[in-house]
């Protein structure tokens, strides 16, 4: 572990907010934050974020653990082994019953009206659900068989092939739909993912050739003109092409927590907004990661990626609902989930809202560990700084779940295998992209010889474990780093046992209800 440069500890006092509310106008000092206002102008009225550097401190991180130059962070952990797990979730079934799930969210150019108007939020309009800030996309046939565009053709002469050809007419955010995270997109403290200065977010490219494009753009409004682009800037460290060169495939598991928490929506599958701070069923804690896969009878094993359905996607296409872009449900922070994230080597973390965790949080004393009850207060994406700039895990945000969740509702299968790249665009701060998920569909379907041959696999992975504590011989798991080499060990990966066929199609009905009292009556 490298020790972080932080800021100094600040003076945080212990609030008796609701553990998991909102602090009243949190969410308007984000949305002014994103439009070009500064935070400290929009909270000089009320008791505003704390910083994160103070929070993460003492945090896992694994700076380092790749080599000093490292850039992809901990889609380094999914090796072969890792890939041959995710092959194993559709071959060790009838191959029959294999489908194919994408989990892109389709960029249609309609925008949400709270976004893109004067409308308030909670608005019944539906669009793509880009995030403050992020208009939408559209694009337009530059070509096609009308009078009024032309057409490309082959050649002059009649006969020859011709085409329609498209181009985005509007500005194309490269995280204004189904994206994945780049490394150095989000920083405090001044440091990126593995000690980089914040400063290399601003590297400059030189063009020889302009090309007409928007100038002068930036989150601030009126300053955009249309000129010749010669210079661009972007990331220097971090960016998105270090994970579309990788590339992400291995075992997904999918952790409905919506469908089996939720209180909303026409199946009663959806978390609550929380634009308010009034409901912490909103929050996700680890607590409910771990009733969910319970309930689901779904194991976390060590490197897997990890999908978690909150609803958001579906809430966004029904006209009858009502959303808020900065109200959205999602995961919270505690020491205790940044701890487990590193502990099982987390490589790659999605979910079907627009930042995995909710936007603004209240950490309380049940959050944090003995002797850190001065840090609990209001903080800003605390997770997005523990996992993409401490522990180098990427996120996958504002995925489609709906279709790949009522298939595993239907067959209680939640493991898969997971395929995907983000769109390499040099120096970018994410990336596009359309996961590919492969999933057996039919319990029933396990092939008999490979469901004989993981019993054996089993009874010999128990002798081997018998065999090695009676010759007090630790193993341990993940990878193992040489510090002189940066070179990385490959060792047994193994889950830590919780949710490993802890229920049965009879606790179904009241998985539920046990979750809830989990919740309620313990910590994380």
């Amino acid at each position: 572990m490298v020790d972080h440069d932080h800021a100094p500890d600040c003076d945080c006092g212990t609030t008796e907010a609701s553990r998991r509310g909102f602090m009243a106008g949190c969410g308007a000092t984000l949305a002014l934050a994103l439009a070009g206002e500064g935070i400290g102008t929009a909270t000089a009225t009320q008791d505003g974020p704390q910083p994160i550097g103070p929070l993460l401190n003492d945090m896992p991180d694994n700076w380092g653990r790749f080599g000093d130059d490292d850039e992809l962070g901990a889609i380094n952990f999914l090796g072969g082994q890792e890939i041959v797990a995710g092959m194993e979730t559709v071959t060790n079934y009838d191959p029959e019953s294999a489908a194919r799930f994408t989990l892109q969210d389709p960029i249609t150019g309609t925008g949400i009206d709270a976004l893109v108007s004067d409308a308030e939020n909670p608005t019944t309009d539906t669009g793509d659900p880009m995030f403050p800030g992020r208009f939408p996309a559209r694009r337009t046939n530059w070509a096609d068989a009308s009078d009024e565009t032309g057409s490309l053709a082959t050649a002059p002469a009649d006969g020859g092939m011709a085409f329609a050809d498209d181009a985005f007419a509007a500005p194309l955010y490269i995280q204004g739909a189904t994206h994945a995270d780049a490394l150095g997109h989000g920083w405090y403290d001044g440091q990126l993912y593995n000690g980089f200065d914040a400063a290399t977010t601003h590297t400059p490219r030189e063009f020889e050739q302009g090309v007409e494009g928007i100038t002068g753009l930036n989150a601030l409004s009126g300053d955009s003109e249309v000129g010749s682009v010669e210079t661009t800037h972007g990331l220097g460290r971090g960016d998105i092409s270090q994970a579309a060169d990788a590339g992400v495939v291995g075992r997904g598991i999918l952790l409905d927590v919506g469908r089996h928490m939720g209180t909303e929506g026409p199946d009663g599958t959806w978390l609550p907004l929380d634009p308010t701070g009034t409901n912490e069923d909103a929050a996700i804690t680890l607590a409910d990661l771990r009733a969910t896969a319970d309930a689901q009878g779904t194991e976390i094993r060590e490197r897997d990626i990890v999908l978690i359905r909150t609803g958001a996607i579906e809430r966004t296409k029904d006209s009858d609902a009502e959303w808020h872009a900065l109200g959205e449900p999602g995961l919270t922070y505690s020491d205790a989930l940044v701890e487990w994230a590193h502990d099982m080597q987390i490589p790659y973390m999605g979910a079907d809202n627009l930042a995995v965790e909710q936007i603004t949080q209240q950490v309380t004393a049940e959050d944090v560990g003995e002797g850190r009850a001065n840090l609990t207060g209001t903080y800003l994406l605390p997770l997005h700084g523990a996992f993409l700039r401490d522990l180098g895990l990427t996120l996958n945000e504002v995925m489609d779940l709906s279709g790949l969740a009522e298939q595993c509702a239907e067959d209680g299968i939640y493991e898969f295998m997971f395929s995907g790249a983000p769109l390499h665009v040099e120096m970018a701060t994410g990336g596009p992209i359309n996961p590919v998920v492969v999933k057996a569909t039919a319990e029933s379907g396990m092939d008999e010889d490979s469901a004989a041959t993981e019993t054996e696999t089993e009874t010999e992975a128990e002798t081997e474990t018998a065999t090695t504590t009676d010759a007090d011989t630790t193993v341990e798991t993940g990878a193992e780093q040489d510090a002189e080499t940066g070179e990385t060990e490959a060792t047994t990966a193994s889950g830590d046992g919780f949710g490993i066929a802890a229920a049965a199609a009879g606790i179904a009905g009241v998985a539920g209800a046990a979750a809830r009292a989990l919740r309620d009556g313990s910590t994380d």
